[in-house]
């Protein structure tokens, strides 16, 4: 019975309510850990960073690819656009300078990053 009652205590536990401001995000993350399609593969320094700054503008670079945007910031995620391509970095997990991140765009891809602010 006990062990009934925990599991859906597990079970039933929420995600963090994650409240961002400026001040949190501002700066260049560092992704540590790539997980897409169930796989997770951790990454050598600088392989993915993403350079949030406080005028509203941000740069990626994704396995040597860089391009740059403007960004906003709604509760929990950081909403940015490039282009004709909009990116969801929805924090999961925050603490100091480490973070989880949901990351989606409008072309589909989807991953799961572990980040690490410098």
């Amino acid at each position: 019975m006990l062990l009934a009652l925990s599991l859906i205590f597990i079970s039933c536990e929420k995600k963090e309510d994650i409240e961002l401001s400026k001040s949190d995000i501002v700066g260049i993350w560092n992704v540590t850990k790539i997980t897409s399609d169930g796989e997770t593969t951790n990454l050598p320094s600088v392989t993915i960073t993403v350079d949030l700054k406080s005028d509203d503008k941000y740069s990626v670079s994704f396995f040597g690819d860089s391009y740059a945007g403007t960004y906003t910031i709604d509760g929990s995620t950081v909403i940015g656009v490039s282009g004709s391509i909009i990116e969801y970095f929805e924090f999961t997990s925050f603490s100091g300078n480490k973070a989880k991140i949901d990351y989606k765009n409008s072309d589909g891809d989807i991953y799961q990053f572990e980040a690490e602010k410098k």
